[in-house]
């Protein structure tokens, strides 16, 4: 395992590589990793098009690397750690007055974006919950009225959640225009700001709290959502010895 550090010893960047024979060979794309969530899934095809899973540029300075062998759960340091400089090319049109200040957003407009892809991918699970929910009460011996109308309730819970972080979808699709989410000004800025050497508008600085504003208690309706409405549900069907759905904690006695 190489640990690339910077002057701080804050850790940069871990790179993992099977050891084998011979002289071996990695890049470093002098980037910092990003903060969206973990996806296992891959491609099994080549698609030119896909995004490139990579943060912004770090800051130029001193930058140390070490290497350090890691087997079942122990890293054992393998050599000392060795110093080198990153240094900014002298080609770019709009330089950043300040460059660590530019650095800096976009490590806060990575995060933000990291914790709007979380809240996300939480009510895609939640959605996904009330799915083999929907089949359990068919099944369930007990009458439907009831349990339905808690469903009926959480499924407009989660679409009325769903608009405000990302938008209408319909009217998408129709191009009518609506105001902006956090997703959507989220999504702007990095688009405009990942690979720029400039620094960020005043447009962009004020786009970003106005994301950080409103994301904050759409974030917290989320998670009332899984932790209250759900799992409230979650215990009714346990109650009537319902059939077992994905995430639903069984202890059996």
């Amino acid at each position: 395992m190489f640990t690339i550090k910077d002057a701080s010893e804050n850790v940069v960047k871990k790179v993992f590589k099977k050891p084998s024979k011979g002289l071996q060979r990695f890049h470093w794309n002098l980037r910092y990793e990003e903060k969206n969530p973990i996806n296992l899934n891959s491609s099994s095809f080549y698609n030119p098009f896909a995004g490139a899973s990579e943060g912004t540029l770090v800051n130029p300075g001193t930058y140390t690397i070490e290497l350090g062998y890691y087997h079942k759960g122990v890293l054992t340091s393998m050599v000392s750690p060795i110093s080198f400089t990153v240094k900014a090319l002298d080609n770019t049109v709009m330089p950043a007055k300040d460059r660590a200040s530019k650095v800096a957003f976009q490590r806060k407009v990575s995060t933000l974006q990291g914790k709007i892809q979380a809240s996300q991918r939480m009510l895609s699970e939640a959605e996904n919950k009330i799915k083999y929910i929907k089949e359990a009460i068919k099944l369930v011996e007990q009458p439907i009225d009831v349990l339905s109308s808690s469903v009926r309730n959480i499924e407009l819970k989660i679409k009325e959640i769903s608009i405000k972080l990302n938008g209408d979808p319909l009217k998408n699709r129709l191009d009518i225009q609506q105001l902006p989410t956090p997703s959507n000004r989220v999504r702007i800025i990095v688009n405009e700001q990942k690979y720029s050497t400039a620094s960020p508008t005043q447009t962009h600085l004020e786009s970003f709290d106005i994301a950080k504003e409103e994301y904050s208690p759409i974030n917290e309706q989320i998670i009332a959502l899984l932790k209250v409405d759900i799992k409230e549900l979650e215990k009714q069907l346990k109650a009537i010895d319902a059939p077992y759905t994905p995430g639903r904690l069984e202890i059996n006695h």
